[in-house]
């Protein structure tokens, strides 16, 4: 039995985090989220705020201008308390962060680091992401069937002479695509699929945002690459023993956490103000079930994350024998993507005809929830479970996301 507790230094965390949420996030979210013009719905002057309080750069070493709480449990106790305040604000945070610790001091090359850790210290907008999906190249994602051996890139990379290189092509779908300042873009070269460090005011490069039905806050871009020129010395190298420390999957579970707490927190809240038959709705039964399902749930999903958290932060309990292994990390993004999808929508039954009034808070978690239910892909999730548990793999091996 894993015994995991939260030590002193990530109680303070959780509750700076917590305080920043409720005085800052949740206050304009839905505000933010009813304007019907994608860039005003950007919290701009929230995410220079939470930059300052370290949210953007606090799992890197000191010397390197963070905190040096680099472990995934920290991480996920952050993300938690933020996407409790606003989902979609939260994760400019955390992507941002946690690719950080995995980019500039575990992939990157010296001279990388030199000239990329400064402008991204330095500038409190300065965010980033995966360009990785493409349209109709759905590497790794159809487990229905093999994907086939001669699938490859469509976005292209081609190597010039001065050791520079032009990239063409299109991504969609890329979370915080289209504020990112730094883009790690995957591309076709003759020498194989390479990760390519592309600066966001590169000419040639063109993004939109996608419209979405939940996390409205949150930005999701199309990108498109027009002989966008990389200098040399832009490929971002793999990690050390070829282990990412992203952790980007375990930190989605938790944003869905902060997502399902705040729905039961309003919930409960509304259960205990709201009058009916002349007593608080909280004391019918059918209301009581409703929150005890809620609030069980909640809580399985946050001890199987941070079990998967602990898991990422301890490979060698699993080693040496002292910890049983299970493919944590893939349970907590299934089993929470799908738990709050349902919770959310056991609060809107609380709510009854007020929970789908467009200005209440249940209506905007019930869209965010279903943006989130899909974008943890339950049914991959469960088959890369079952993998794991069985010991077989499939023939071709899918290009992964977490692995960026």
């Amino acid at each position: 039995m894993l015994d995991i507790r939260l030590n002193e230094e990530q109680r303070a965390f959780q509750k700076l985090a917590r305080d920043f949420a409720e005085n800052e996030i949740k206050p304009i979210a839905l505000e933010l989220d009813a304007k019907p013009n994608w860039e005003d719905r950007i919290p701009w002057e929230v995410l220079k705020k939470g930059s300052q309080l370290g949210f953007r750069t606090f799992v890197l070493q000191e010397e390197n201008g963070g905190a040096g709480a680099s472990d995934h449990l920290t991480a996920c106790v952050v993300a938690e308390e933020l996407a409790a305040g606003d989902i979609g604000t939260a994760y400019y945070y955390m992507l941002t962060a946690r690719r950080a610790r995995d980019w500039f001091e575990l992939r990157m090359t010296q001279d990388q680091r030199d000239y990329f850790i400064p402008k991204f210290i330095e500038d409190d907008t300065y965010f980033t992401t995966v360009a990785i999906h493409e349209p109709d190249t759905d590497l790794g994602f159809d487990y229905f069937t093999d994907t086939p051996p001669n699938v490859r890139f469509k976005t292209k990379a081609v190597e010039q002479p001065d050791g520079s290189w032009i990239i063409n092509g299109a991504k969609n779908y890329q979370t915080v695509g289209y504020l990112a300042k730094l883009l790690v873009v995957m591309a076709q070269t003759d020498q194989g699929p390479k990760a390519f460090l592309v600066e966001g005011d590169s000419p040639g490069l063109v993004r939109h945002p996608m419209e979405k039905i939940g996390r409205r806050i949150g930005d999701n871009a199309e990108i498109f690459f027009s002989d966008v020129r990389v200098p040399p010395g832009r490929i971002l190298g793999p990690s050390p023993e070829g282990r990412t420390d992203m952790g980007t999957h375990v930190t989605i579970a938790a944003l869905t956490l902060g997502l399902g707490r705040a729905t039961l927190e309003e919930s409960l809240k509304f259960a205990q103000e709201r009058i009916s038959g002349g007593k608080p709705i909280v004391q019918h039964q059918a209301v009581g079930l409703f929150l005890a399902d809620m609030a069980t749930n909640l809580e399985a999903a946050r001890r199987l994350i941070w079990t998967a958290a602990w898991a990422k932060d301890h490979p060698e309990a699993f080693e040496d024998g002292s910890a049983d292994w299970q493919p944590y990390e893939m349970m907590a993004t299934a089993f929470t993507g799908s738990a709050v999808q349902r919770l959310t929508e056991q609060g809107m039954e609380i709510f009854g005809g007020m929970g789908v009034t467009k200005g209440m808070p249940i209506e905007k978690y019930v869209r965010d929830a279903l943006v989130q239910k899909h974008i943890s892909f339950p049914f991959p999730s469960r088959y890369r479970i079952t993998e794991a548990l069985c010991g077989f793999k499939r023939k071709s091996k899918p290009l992964l996301t977490e692995n960026y």
